[in-house]
């Protein structure tokens, strides 16, 4: 009976293994970078030993690691090894899992712990389980939990029958019974996980594809990274961020040429993605490509040719062979393990070089350092925010008749409680660089209006205030309606407040700011024209919108040393008259630029030879004793 009884276990278990997922075993950490490692004792029967003549690990631990992985999805391989190897692997962090281990805190990987078997050995029950080191993320960690917790009892029962046949104290009566009961239930179970598994890698496949180029996205990028790049081999790897300027494909070929080029980028990443090499679309116009280089060299060589094959794609040919495609590109090192924060210096790097005639940027340790230090930058700003450490000045501006002032520009400082007192030029490029520049605008906006409110029916209430705006603020759709909440939210006389442009910004998303320019005016607030003079200078843009005011940009003032630049300063004072616009001269700092523009027919003059930016404290002081001078 005794026999029959063996044979049958064998048999059920022959007959149940095959449909739970297989643990693999291996000799070392490399060559299966989707799955978890597991160092285990190859000699405590029955909860887990090595089988030699498999060649594999068996027994209580290892069954139950293959109903987790069938549930979680998660793949894990045994590193063959004798008992005294493992704590030397999850010391060294070899492993996620340390298993057949008690739970001891004290262990210097130790992160956590999940039970999983309580046997009677030798008169005593043994509890055995798994000991995640600190190399397992916290996904992996609750993926197998919740898997493990879904085991039933009459499942576990099985697998610890599987191992005790020879105890005397089973009826085999009732073990035929339960066996095939246990076989019934686990079938059943078996065909549902299968099912449910199939429905999961389907949605994961979704979930992981991006639906237009059919390439993998960001998730697929992230998932592949972690369980491909192996540390051994990790130094073989480059990353790159490859960005398309989708802006200008849509601005001059329209919607369906970004479409086209998007399958045209994916076909040519797809052609050069090799084994164990990652490309994905990460963003709308973003890819990153991980791929396998032997030296610098190589890897310039291989990426110049993708690059040169993405930018001569023939509907984005043009006459000037603008480049559409730029990219950055980074060696990894043995300690480059967060792919969020590569790629997130890849991109910053890349758009650097975003618009210029250079197609790809190499990035060392100290570049992609820089730009966590500007991360560090954007985070202190958002603090700055928080509280209220961004202070307006102003600086005075005065007839040029009268030598009255008449009116004020308000400018940013930040007054950190960290670095003190920072001028605008350390911290309004890291503003645009982070998307913060229309959360600053609004903010400077919301003082000056606080501040006419404040001066509304005092001596003061005949100073008109200005403030500036970016072009990537004011070229926003919902510019008009934040502009409206915020000043409804103060009571004042808004044709005492002017809305400064520079003169690109019209010309940046033309619909969207002439509209909004237009708008301002409709609202009843002025807008002047900044830096009249200098970047792209578009003298239409006096007749095609209601300026009121322009500012003459203190470079032209300097060019007055000659006589064709004071020609050219006269010119535009009278060319912005004849539009029915008055001028402000900017930049006068000494007494001979203001003999030159005093007797000019310039209407308003501001400069440091009549009042630098001064904190809000003092203005109204300042303005007292101007005026008594």
């Amino acid at each position: 009976m005794r026999k029959y009884m063996i044979a049958l276990v064998l048999l059920f278990f022959c007959c149940v293994q095959p449909v739970f997922a297989v643990v693999n075993t291996t000799e070392k950490t490399e060559g299966l970078g989707r799955s978890i490692y597991v160092a285990g004792n190859p000699d405590n029967y029955p909860v887990e030993f090595y089988d030699k003549d498999k060649k594999e690990y068996c027994g209580i631990i290892p069954d139950m690691l293959g109903i987790i992985s069938e549930r979680s999805g998660v793949d894990f391989v045994y590193i063959n090894g004798n008992k005294t190897d493992k704590n030397a692997m999850g010391e060294n962090l070899q492993v996620e899992i340390v298993s057949s281990s008690v739970p001891d805190s004290s262990l210097p990987y130790y992160k956590d712990y999940l039970e999983l078997v309580s046997v009677e050995k030798d008169g005593e029950t043994v509890k055995s389980g798994l000991v995640f080191t600190s190399l397992a993320d916290d996904e992996l960690i609750l993926k197998t939990k919740a898997a493990a917790n879904e085991i039933s009892e009459d499942v576990k029962s099985g697998i610890y029958l599987s191992y005790a046949v020879e105890s005397s104290k089973i009826n085999y009566f009732w073990l035929i019974i339960s066996l095939f009961a246990c076989l019934l239930l686990i079938i059943a179970v078996v065909l549902l996980i299968l099912r449910i598994k199939r429905i999961r890698n389907e949605n994961a496949v979704d979930k992981m594809t991006d639906s237009e180029t059919g390439m993998g996205n960001l998730q697929f990028f992230k998932y592949h990274f972690r369980y491909t790049i192996s540390d051994i081999s990790r130094s073989l790897y480059y990353v790159s961020y490859i960005i398309l300027d989708s802006s200008y494909l849509r601005s001059y070929h329209g919607d369906s040429s970004f479409e086209d080029v998007l399958k045209y980028t994916a076909s040519v990443l797809s052609e050069y993605t090799g084994d164990r090499e990652i490309s994905a679309r990460i963003t709308e116009n973003g890819f990153a490509f991980a791929f396998q280089s032997t030296n610098d060299d190589d890897a310039r060589k291989r990426l110049t040719e993708i690059m040169n094959r993405l930018n001569s794609f023939e509907d984005m040919k043009e006459k000037n062979n603008k480049l559409v495609f730029h990219s950055a590109v980074y060696h990894l090192g043995s300690s480059d393990r967060n792919c969020e924060i590569l790629l997130f210096n890849l991109r910053k790097n890349c758009n650097k070089i975003f618009g210029t005639e250079k197609q790809i940027v190499y990035c060392d340790t100290h570049s992609m350092n820089i730009i966590q230090e500007e991360k560090k930058i954007t985070e202190s700003i958002l603090k700055g925010f928080e509280n209220n450490e961004f202070k307006m000045y102003l600086q005075f501006i005065v007839d040029n008749k009268t030598k009255q002032i008449v009116s004020a520009e308000a400018l940013s400082r930040w007054d950190s409680r960290e670095k003190g007192l920072i001028s605008p030029g350390k911290y309004i490029e890291n503003m645009e660089m982070a998307g913060l520049i229309s959360k600053h605008d609004f903010y400077m906006f919301e003082l000056v209006c606080r501040q006419l409110e404040k001066w509304k029916d005092t001596e003061f209430n005949n100073i008109t205030l200005s403030c500036n705006f970016t072009r990537i603020t004011l070229s926003e759709a919902n510019f008009i309606d934040k502009l409206r909440m915020i000043s409804n939210s103060f009571i004042f006389d808004k044709s005492k407040l002017a809305i400064e442009i520079t003169e690109d910004a019209m010309e940046k998303n033309r619909e969207t700011a002439t509209k909004n320019v237009r708008l301002c005016k409709e609202l009843g607030f002025k807008v002047y024209l900044d830096d009249l003079g200098s970047g792209y200078t578009s003298l239409a843009n006096l007749c095609d919108y209601p300026i009121d005011v322009v500012k003459i940009d203190r470079d032209i003032l300097l060019k007055t040393e000659i006589e064709k630049g004071k020609d050219l300063f006269t010119g535009i004072i009278a060319l912005a008259h004849s539009l029915n616009i008055k001028v402000i001269c900017e930049g006068v700092e000494t007494a001979e630029q203001n003999t030159l523009v005093s007797s000019s027919a310039c209407d308003f003059v501001q400069g440091w030879y009549y009042s630098k930016a001064l904190p809000l404290e003092e203005c109204e002081s300042f303005i007292d004793k101007y005026e008594k001078r």
